[in-house]
């Protein structure tokens, strides 16, 4: 019988600072739990038993004599495979890399150490962390609780299964092209895409050696949780400068201001004009628009005007080639285009035009997208002048069944290339970069998690997060645990 498995980082951090439970127990608890069902799910790769318990104790000599590191102190905590931790291996699941070992912690792992959080391990991801499901080239296949024959989503997929399974409270993920949102959405749970360039991004991935280059765009690290709370906590411990890079800047972040629903404008989609959503999908979404109305929301449907979203969409493409082939030989170049056509980005002949010139990597046509960048992000910034917030898909359905990568997915009579049932629903909020927040709407017919974005203009995410509070109280049953 489970006692913390599925109690929120808030509540263990509150438990231990009140003396109602100690750091070891709930991490022992949640190590069992690894041990006993992990090999269903394959939702850690690695987990650090000895280490995590000798934290765990210490944190626990530390709270009896009264000390507290911060609010996560003796709170066990997962981590997304490719972030740094000193000491240990960060593949992500690439042979390419398998031997390569972090010199020292990421930004962001050392900030939730410090933050008093007892690490577990290490969660799963696809290889490159270029998929919407979990497998490649050294860790087995990743599955979601709900249903082992479907995917977790990615690239957080082992992240978000962890939680859904109660293996973890809380993870750290990264976001590229829906990689937090997505898997939040399969899993049930709540997962913020903070506003670009808000997280350092300093011990992210592996690098190769002798990399002469950094292009860093449209990701971040950020949290996924079973509670808006832990979403909020987690956040505030990842985010802001740090003297590794000079490119996050010093923001002062407003706290919340509305406190009921009725003062918000909120914008609704339940689709895209080339990219409509299943039924249960809409259906979610409208329930939602509906009830915010009738509390009050001024709501109205209304996507921004002009053809944003597809150009967004092809921002995306024309700027992702530049992160993943940089430093890459040109005549590595092909066969690294290849190979995401092939797999995840299969059959896309949209915006292909800009993925194409980007892999010459042309220093003229980089500077060509950051200036259409720079205008995108301003067209959407005038979107919310009108509106708090836009609510919108996460993707076409739920989560679908394991398969070949890049095979057509088929769900409620429709046949769709493999990569149209998530990306063009995520990615264009990558390429904008604005903060987007996925949260859970239930559970469809098949049992399985359904989810919609709320996303903000920039530097939102106090606010956002506060509506998203009030929001989620007007549907029972939005975090539905997968039975784990």
């Amino acid at each position: 019988m489970t006692q913390y498995a599925y109690l929120s980082a808030s509540e263990l951090a509150k438990f231990i600072r009140e003396g109602k439970a100690t750091s070891v127990d709930i991490v022992k608890e949640h190590l069992d739990r690894i041990k006993e069902r992990n090999g269903e799910l394959n939702a850690f790769v690695s987990v650090f038993e000895d280490e995590a318990l000798a934290v765990a104790a210490e944190r626990d000599r530390e709270a009896r004599e009264g000390k507290f590191r911060g609010p996560l102190h003796g709170v066990p905590v997962s981590i997304k495979e490719q972030f740094w931790i000193q000491g240990k291996k960060s593949t992500i699941n690439a042979k390419m890399y398998k031997d390569f070992v972090a010199p020292v912690d990421a930004v962001v792992v050392d900030r939730i150490r410090k933050s008093g959080a007892v690490i577990l391990g290490q969660t799963n991801i696809p290889r490159f962390l270029t998929d919407y499901q979990v497998w490649g080239d050294l860790y087995p296949e990743g599955k979601n609780p709900y249903n082992t024959d479907c995917s977790p989503g990615g690239s957080t997929g082992g992240g978000a299964a962890a939680l859904a399974a109660g293996f973890s409270p809380l993870e750290l993920g990264g976001d590229l092209g829906g990689s937090v949102r997505l898997p939040a959405a399969f899993c049930g749970l709540y997962g913020l895409k903070p506003t670009d360039k808000t997280v350092p991004s300093h011990g992210n991935i592996p690098r190769p050696k002798n990399a002469r280059t950094y292009i860093v765009h449209m990701t971040q690290a950020g949290p996924l949780a079973r509670t808006l709370e832990d979403i909020e906590i987690l956040w505030k411990i990842i985010v802001g400068p740090d003297e590794s890079d000079r490119n996050t800047p010093r923001i002062e972040w407003k706290a919340p201001v509305k406190t009921s629903l009725s003062e918000y404008r909120i914008a609704w989609v339940d689709g895209w004009p080339d990219h409509p959503v299943s039924t249960p999908v809409s259906g979610a979404i409208r329930e939602l628009a509906g009830k915010l109305q009738q509390h009050g929301c001024r709501v109205e449907n209304r996507p921004p005007e002009g053809n944003l979203h597809e150009e967004s969409l092809d921002l995306w493409m024309g700027i992702f080639p530049y992160m993943i082939a940089q430093g890459v030989p040109w005549f590595v170049r092909p066969l690294l285009k290849m190979d995401v056509n092939s797999k995840v980005m299969k059959g896309v002949k949209k915006h292909k035009r800009e993925f194409d010139k980007a892999f010459k990597m042309s220093a003229n046509h980089y500077g060509e997208m950051m200036l259409r960048r720079s205008i995108a992000i301003s067209r959407w910034e005038h979107f919310f002048d009108d509106f708090d917030f836009l609510i919108c898909p996460s993707a076409f359905g739920p989560a679908y069944a394991r398969t070949k990568v890049g095979s057509k997915l088929r769900y409620e009579g429709t046949e769709m290339i493999y990569c149209d049932y998530v990306w063009p629903f995520m990615a264009c909020f990558n390429a904008s970069g604005h903060p987007a927040l996925n949260i859970p709407l239930g559970l469809g017919k098949e049992g399985l998690p359904l989810g919609a974005q709320i996303v903000g203009p920039y530097w939102s995410e106090p606010e956002l997060i506060n509506f998203a509070r009030q929001a989620s109280q007007l549907t029972e049953g939005f975090v539905t645990p997968a039975g784990y």
